[in-house]
């Protein structure tokens, strides 16, 4: 077991994060046409679909601002506030496309 502390978010990037589950769970509710009686918070969902947005949103070639927890191949963690696209993975449209 390694001497390193895990990281801590900040509360401002507590904040963010839950701005994010709140707008994702949100847009849930629109997409299934429900209330939140009808369909109560889940993270299963909210994660799931959050990470979506977030990979949609990369491959597109867009900056993330969601702060998550990396831990490097030397096994230390720390704390990425944005997620940026990899240029080998941004979807463009064909030459031809129109």
């Amino acid at each position: 077991m390694s001497d390193e502390q895990y990281p801590e978010f900040s509360s401002a990037q507590t904040e963010r994060l839950d701005e994010i589950d709140n707008t994702v769970y949100e847009t849930i509710l629109a997409f299934l046409d429900k209330t939140e009686d009808e369909f109560p918070w889940d993270m299963s969902y909210i994660g799931e679909v959050a990470e979506c947005i977030e990979e949609t949103l990369l491959r597109m070639g867009q900056r993330v601002h969601r702060p998550v927890i990396v831990t490097g191949k030397d096994g230390i963690s720390c704390i990425e506030e944005y997620q940026y696209p990899h240029k080998t993975e941004i979807k463009t449209e064909p030459p031809n496309a129109h």
